[in-house]
């Protein structure tokens, strides 16, 4: 009975130190992560204040009948390009109509009123688009916009206006990813009593055809600090609360070492690293570092 009791326990103890080998073989079998790594860099860096904007055409001329009468025809479009001077709209007034209906032998041009262009531009806005039309004097016929008064319409609140003087070349983001520059011209000498905004305008500093009404942000420069030490913002982790900031950094043993940071500025995708003092030679992961353990051994890709 005492030789079963110790082959039993024999066996126990052998299956026991062949799964502790087995387990430790897949633990070593784990592979390694691989990261991609980042050096510190020296660098200028500026924070900046976004706001809302919009594009707007100051210059606007309406063209209006002159007389009453009948539209004989119509030679413009709705987004042509008008020269100064050009034919867009020729009326008959209603004498005219009621001599022509008579078949009396008459002039054809007898009567015959033609409405010019009065600055180059865009026609933004028609209202007769086909001829028969009747229309009576002083009734809008259509809108043109001068392409070369755009401006950046921004409503923007009081305590930043001081910033328009010293942002001498302003970042305008469009929708489309593409950034354009443009200079402070003018703003409006009233604060709206409700938002205490002030209406200011921004001019392109190369033209640029732009649609009317396109929202755009308008990046103004707040601080700026010459020379601090940045990282990419990828490289930087946080907890679910961005209460917390760190990094991870690999040493001579090719450790991933987790360190706690403090964050400075923002912009274009860098942070500014406060504290602790990083060395432009250190190796920060930039990729591969999220869920990452404290002191793990990483390959660098």
């Amino acid at each position: 009975m005492k030789n079963s009791i110790h082959i039993f326990l024999i066996l126990v103890l052998f299956l026991g130190q062949s799964c502790k080998n087995k387990d430790s073989k897949v633990i070593n079998k784990l592979p390694i992560p691989t990261v991609t790594v980042v050096h510190p860099t020296l660098e200028k860096i500026h924070d900046k204040v976004q706001i809302n904007g919009q594009v707007v055409y100051l210059n606007k001329t309406n063209i209006k009948a002159p007389i009453s009468g009948y539209v004989t025809r119509v030679n413009t479009k709705l987004g042509n390009w008008v020269k100064k001077g050009s034919i867009l709209f020729k009326i008959q007034t209603k004498e005219s109509k009621a001599l022509q209906d008579s078949n009396l032998a008459i002039d054809e041009n007898f009567g015959i009123i033609p409405i010019y262009a009065t600055i180059s531009g865009y026609v933004n806005l028609i209202n007769i688009t086909d001829s028969g039309v009747f229309i009576n004097e002083g009734n809008p016929l259509a809108t043109i916009v001068k392409s070369n008064d755009l401006v950046i319409q921004v409503n923007t609140p009081f305590q930043y206006y001081d910033l328009l003087k010293v942002n001498k070349k302003i970042e305008i983001s469009l929708s489309n990813k593409k950034i354009v520059f443009a200079n402070f011209y003018k703003a409006l000498p009233i604060i709206d009593p409700v938002s205490q905004t002030q209406q200011v305008y921004f001019k392109l500093i190369k033209h640029k055809e732009l649609p009317e009404n396109l929202n755009v942000i308008v990046n103004l420069q707040t601080k700026q600090k010459p020379a601090v030490i940045t990282l990419p913002k990828d490289a930087v982790l946080t907890n679910e609360t961005q209460n917390e900031f760190w990094i991870m950094e690999i040493n001579k043993d090719s450790l991933a070492v987790k360190i706690m940071i403090q964050k400075g500025l923002e912009n274009n995708g860098k942070v500014e690293i406060v504290s602790p003092k990083l060395e432009l030679q250190s190796l920060i992961i930039k990729k591969g570092a999220y869920g990452l353990p404290d002191s793990t051994k990483v390959k660098i890709n």
